[in-house]
């Protein structure tokens, strides 16, 4: 089963989880607060170029609350907050790729462009995009809802397992013994298999 996004726990090692499913919605949960906090520094800045330091700290704090309202009742699963979560990804990714934008314009027109925050920011909404699209994964949803994928709602073979693609988290039923190198994803086409685990 997966320990996150970017790693395979190996057959017979203890999962951090008693699904992928909870681990998926711890890590979302972690990445959600991350981009809360971005969001908050977003606001303050905007708001302090607009309105006075007063009304710019008001604003940003309401902002804040908002977000950790949504962020608390997503990690205990409440139902409303569950699209409100990849609004806030997306609202934070669109400001990673306009950094990114930014500095790559910079870079390559005057040279004064930061190499290293291109780079941190392409990585940040490449992380923060993954995270939304596995809102629209049906069994990620039925998990959140409370529905315990693992005994009642996914039948699964003898030596199957629920792990998650390591690329686009899309939930899936596979067969330790069995996977190859050669395995793909059937949602992005990437091999199930990092490269470093071939061996």
């Amino acid at each position: 089963i997966m320990a996150g996004a970017d790693e395979m726990i190996l057959a017979g090692s203890r999962p951090a989880y008693r699904n992928p499913i909870d681990a998926l919605h711890s890590r979302t949960s972690t990445i959600l607060l991350i981009d809360s906090i971005v969001i908050f520094f977003i606001a303050n800045s905007v708001f302090s170029l607009f309105v006075s330091t007063s009304i710019s700290q008001i604003a940003s704090a309401v902002i804040t609350c908002f977000c950790l309202i949504i962020w608390y009742s997503y990690k205990s699963k409440a139902d409303w907050a569950y699209w409100f979560a990849p609004l806030i990804m997306a609202s934070a990714t669109l400001f990673f790729l306009l950094l990114l934008f930014l500095n790559l314009y910079f870079a390559l027109t005057t040279g004064e462009g930061s190499w290293l925050l291109v780079i941190l920011m392409a990585w940040a909404a490449f992380s923060s995009i993954r995270f939304i699209r596995v809102h629209f994964h049906p069994v990620y949803k039925m998990g959140y809802s409370g529905h315990n994928v693992l005994e009642n709602d996914i039948q699964l073979m003898p030596n199957e397992m629920l792990a998650t693609c390591p690329t686009c988290l899309a939930v899936l039923a596979i067969n330790p013994l069995m996977l190859s190198p050669n395995d793909k994803c059937p949602h992005c086409e990437s091999s199930l298999v990092p490269s470093s685990e071939e061996e």
